[in-house]
């Protein structure tokens, strides 16, 4: 096998294997976010009401203040984290169907490719390349599918919730339709990294199957 194919061949995995990476490092921060935002929830902890007088001012209750400031800081975090995980799990997801349906048409793609606008990646708005043919001969074909049936089902509710909030003006956003959407909806993120890990097995059973043809092209 020639070097320009050796390097084709790492560099597309390299490149799936580093943006999966980064969703996981993201989903891993965001565990912890939620994990730490208990101890500045409200309903569990009594403020202290002692206070200190800002000379010529006001009162000041210092315990409540902090609590207040810690909460929003921690919301605030816990919310960025939660945005960068979902985005950056649908790029692994759509990026690596995207190189693997490419791969089936004959292309040979090096890297996963975006556009990037303030930090996130523009994820494709289309549905998923549909890869049930193209995979028949991997056992994990079908599970992929099904994986990817469940992906489209978050992003419809996602879809649904945002739109329930959108129209917050006009719409009851406390229905129990919009309760339903939004907390389907808030399991985007790990059904796109689960989803994404399925295609990446997948991409590498492809690649590996090209490598055995272009060794024995070459032997030839």
């Amino acid at each position: 096998m020639s070097d320009t194919t050796q390097m084709w061949f790492h560099d597309l995995t390299e490149s799936v294997f580093a943006v999966g990476a980064a969703a996981r490092e993201y989903r891993t921060a965001h565990q912890a976010a939620q994990a730490t935002a208990w101890h500045f929830e409200p309903a569990r902890l009594a403020p202290e009401d002692g206070a200190v007088s800002v000379i010529g001012r006001y009162y000041s209750h210092p315990h409540h203040e902090a609590l207040r400031y810690l909460k929003e800081i921690q919301d605030s975090t816990e919310l960025r984290i939660k945005l960068l995980y979902e985005n950056t799990a649908m790029a692994y997801a759509y990026g690596t169907a995207c190189a693997l349906a490419g791969l089936v048409r004959g292309e040979r793609p090096r890297h996963l490719e975006f556009v990037r606008r303030d930090g996130l990646y523009e994820v494709p708005t289309e549905s998923l390349p549909n890869l049930g043919d193209a995979l028949a001969d991997w056992p994990g074909g079908p599970n992929l599918v099904a994986l990817g049936e469940i992906l489209t089902e978050h992003v419809r509710a996602r879809d649904l919730a945002r739109d329930f909030t959108f129209y917050a003006d006009f719409a009851d956003c406390h229905s129990p339709e919009a309760a339903e959407a939004s907390e389907f909806a808030a399991g985007l993120a790990d059904a796109a990294c689960t989803y994404g890990l399925a295609a990446e097995r997948a991409l590498q059973f492809v690649l590996l199957n090209l490598q055995k043809h272009h060794i024995a092209e070459e032997s030839k």
